[in-house]
């Protein structure tokens, strides 16, 4: 592809966010880089009440890295969402705050902010979950997952002729981008992704949305 073919594949201004180049569809997401991801969270939930997905990191716990037990000490409120019991439990020691495992417990619950993060990958069926996070009455929603084409991600998974190696969470389903993880809340939720944001050493994408 010559250099001015390039150039104009990535005019924004003039161009809309897809088009179809040779055999192939180009996604153009604009995003914005933020380094440090307990800094990012920190600012979108202080003195905010806070509803968190995926909040107990169970099995695989330490209290010194834990998200929710860093936000507790920031925001208003923070309940915490997980369908691990035995997380919540132990979680519980750390933040004795409310905590749910169905969707149906947050009727009647208002948020100012909802966060998701890291979390989507794991679920079973991404669809039935967007759709259960389209009921949750908050304000905002920040929805992150690992980056597929982070440089990082990149230079550590290869593969060979007979063999392909990826270092990845045992637990995964699936790996997402900046199109594919807007495209997927879009899709299969009433949220309407706002910004693009790119966390950690773009190791992570985050989609700040609110409802349509």
């Amino acid at each position: 592809m010559k250099l001015q073919s390039i150039i104009n594949l990535f005019n924004f201004k003039s161009k809309p966010y897809y088009e179809r180049f040779d055999k192939f569809w180009v996604q153009k997401i604009v995003t914005n880089t933020y380094q440090d991801r307990f800094d990012f969270f920190e600012k979108i939930c202080t003195d905010k009440n806070v509803l968190h997905f995926g909040c107990t990191d169970w099995p695989i716990f330490e209290p010194s890295y834990n998200l929710h037990i860093k936000l507790a000490k920031v925001a208003k409120s923070i309940h915490g969402f997980d369908i691990d019991q035995e997380g919540i439990n132990n979680l519980k020691k750390y933040v004795n705050q409310d905590y749910f495992t169905d969707f149906n417990q947050l009727q009647n619950k208002k948020y100012d902010v909802c966060i998701v993060p890291e979390t989507i990958e794991h679920v079973d069926n991404v669809r039935t979950f967007l759709e259960g996070l389209s009921t949750v009455n908050a304000d905002v929603f920040y929805i992150t997952a690992p980056n597929c084409f982070s440089k990082k991600h990149m230079n550590r998974n290869f593969y060979g002729k007979d063999l392909f190696v990826e270092v990845v969470h045992p637990d995964h389903n699936c790996w997402y981008s900046p199109f594919t993880l807007k495209n997927q809340i879009e899709k299969y939720s009433n949220l309407k992704v706002k910004n693009t944001f790119l966390l950690q050493d773009d190791t992570m994408v985050c989609c700040e949305a609110i409802k349509k």
